[in-house]
């Protein structure tokens, strides 16, 4: 009898270790999955965040600006591409969300509150926590700082009043000095990034044509890594190094030819 109280007391005791260590991995899944989740977590409260979204009929750009509050929205009128729209208005876009069958014409704050609630059903590259993070601070902007373009002809698109609507204010403010080389044999090229650059608040001081070609594109400074550098690195997604021996701008982009099948402008 003695032997087999015992028994159940080292079976009792393995239980509870094993359910003990079962609870740990668990967590620490739980934990991880966290992590991650917020490691790709794209939408900065503090600073202008500019997303498209489609039902697969309508289009709209919406850029959100936490730090200043405002909103403004564009309504594509006619047929363009979705992901065409950053292009037309020379703006980056910054996140994506394709709903199935969801009716864009709702307030903007109820918009992105059912993106939370039927984010399964979305395709996107925001994070719930992104979606949560949008619907909290559109709610927190007021109705009459909400600016709605229709856009039903993008060829006759005043982009001079684009470009203060969605502006940066840390790129503006931090008034880096950016130089521009096209070196894809491609014309043009140069100058579109510039009015890219210049729509998000930069400072170009130079568009250049490289004489011969660059195969690898990127970006340099010359003093530190600056709000607008990394800004720059994570639109274009080129490499950015340190260049101790210019003295022209402060930041210099160079297109090459290894980014021309993935060109955000």
């Amino acid at each position: 009898m003695k032997k087999k109280i015992e028994q159940s007391i080292s079976n009792s005791k393995i239980a509870i270790v094993f359910f003990v260590f079962l609870t740990f991995i668990v967590g620490i899944s739980l934990i991880l999955k966290v992590a991650a989740v917020i490691k790709d977590s794209q939408f900065d409260d503090s600073k202008r965040f500019t997303l498209s979204l489609t039902n697969g009929k309508n289009i709209e750009v919406i850029s959100l600006s936490p730090d200043s509050k405002d909103i403004t929205v564009f309504k594509f009128d006619s047929n363009v591409k979705f992901e065409e729209v950053g292009r037309i208005l020379e703006i980056p876009i910054d996140g994506f969300i394709t709903f199935k069958s969801q009716d864009l014409n709702q307030k903007i704050s109820l918009l992105f509150k059912s993106a939370v609630f039927n984010c399964n059903n979305l395709k996107t590259n925001l994070t719930i926590i992104d979606l949560l993070k949008l619907a909290i601070s559109a709610r927190a902007i007021p109705e009459n700082s909400i600016n709605t373009i229709i856009v039903k002809d993008p060829s006759k698109l005043d982009l001079g009043k684009v470009d203060r609507l969605v502006i940066d204010s840390f790129i503006e403010n931090e008034r880096q000095t950016i130089k521009i080389i096209n070196g894809t044999g491609v014309s043009g090229l140069g100058s579109r990034l510039a009015r890219f650059i210049t729509n998000m608040g930069g400072n170009v001081i130079m568009v250049a044509t490289e004489n011969g070609k660059e195969k690898k594109s990127y970006i340099s400074y010359i003093d530190k890594r600056t709000y607008t550098v990394k800004r720059l690195q994570k639109i274009l997604g080129y490499e950015v190094v340190r260049n101790k021996d210019n003295t022209l701008s402060d930041v210099t982009i160079v297109i090459g030819e290894d980014k021309l099948n993935n060109i955000p402008f």
